[in-house]
């Protein structure tokens, strides 16, 4: 009898064991699987903001694509109120045909004035030629009065046939200058309008890329909307490309250890219907940071590829809860220590 009872206390001493190491081994199983937070985020993105123009610092937008649209590259995404580039522009197109229409009566003055002296040059040379013919006749019945005045006019027809040239000559290069400093005049303000017209159509900003329009809110949470005034440099719109998401989580700095490359990852979105996804570390990053401006806790980047993408729920900005799988080594390794 005595023996009976000996042999049921060995069994139940050994059941109980056994459930000690099996409760052991379960426990360091789950205290092997690493927790971590993380976003929802496009591989391929494009973050839209406020053209550069300038004298403009502040945009207030005029029309804008609605959250969560499906739009394609060159599409427009959002325009900006133009009234002050448009006043601009305005002014310099006036200018412009002003300085136009002053070049235009420039050239037409400067062509006449240049008939006027290529006339004069021809009559001088007309005067110089008469002169000139005039000493060259062997006339023996000239008294020497005629003769002296005949040179004289000679000389004299032929100084005002040089002046003539020199007028000429003058009149040319100083109309070059003349017309080279307008024509550089009505350069500088074209130019300008261009940059004023580039301007405008800038203020029209279009889709770089097919995607996914996504809201940027601002440091105190509040998303765009027609009317408002943005900061240049503010980004408004991320326009994401839903089949290249990822998830972006945040090592912490004791776990990132047992963290490594490859590892199996399940994601739980934070959504209406919790679904559990799996993907894998892809990436990790290479140096630590706070985890946020308040938040101390120092953390390091992992990027998870997802192995399967769900359009109707995941959009980027999404909270994810994730857990890393331990591999083989890691696991016995954790449950022996």
């Amino acid at each position: 009898m005595v023996k009976y009872i000996f042999l049921i206390a060995c069994c139940f001493t050994l059941m109980s064991c056994s459930e000690v190491k099996s409760v052991s081994k379960v426990q360091s199983e789950k205290m092997a699987i690493i927790t971590a937070s993380g976003e929802l985020e496009s591989k391929t993105s494009a973050l839209i903001a406020p053209p550069s123009v300038g004298h403009m610092w502040q945009y207030q937008i005029k029309t804008l694509v609605p959250d969560n649209s499906k739009v394609n590259a060159g599409q427009l995404l959002v325009a900006f109120d133009d009234k002050k580039t448009s006043d601009r522009l305005r002014d310099e197109q006036a200018k412009l045909q002003q300085a136009k229409k002053e070049l235009e009566n420039k050239q037409n003055r400067e062509q006449e004035k240049e008939q006027e002296l290529i006339l004069a040059l021809a009559e001088k040379q007309m005067e110089f030629d008469k002169s000139q013919r005039r000493i060259n006749i062997v006339d023996n019945s000239q008294s020497d009065n005629d003769r002296r005045k005949a040179k004289i006019d000679f000389t004299i027809a032929e100084s005002d046939l040089v002046m003539a040239n020199k007028r000429l000559e003058f009149h040319r290069k100083n109309s070059v200058m003349n017309l080279k400093r307008l024509t550089g005049k009505v350069n500088r303000i074209t130019s300008k309008v261009n940059a004023l017209l580039a301007d405008k159509e800038k203020l029209k900003v279009k889709a770089p890329i097919d995607g996914m329009v996504i809201y940027r809110a601002n440091w105190q949470g509040e998303k765009p909307a027609v009317g408002e005034n943005i900061q240049f440099g503010q980004p408004i719109i991320e326009l994401a490309v839903l089949e290249e998401m990822q998830v972006l989580a945040q090592i912490t700095e004791p776990d990132s250890g047992k963290v490594s490359e490859g590892q199996t990852v399940k994601i739980l979105l934070d959504s209406a219907n919790e679904v559990t996804y799996e993907g894998k570390i892809a990436e990790m990053g290479r140096v630590f940071r706070d985890k946020t401006h308040q938040d101390k806790t120092r953390v390091i980047d992992a990027v998870i590829s997802l192995d399967d993408i769900n359009l109707k729920v995941m959009r980027p900005g999404m909270s994810a809860r994730i857990e890393v799988l331990p591999t083989t080594s890691k696991a016995r390794k954790a449950g022996d220590e």
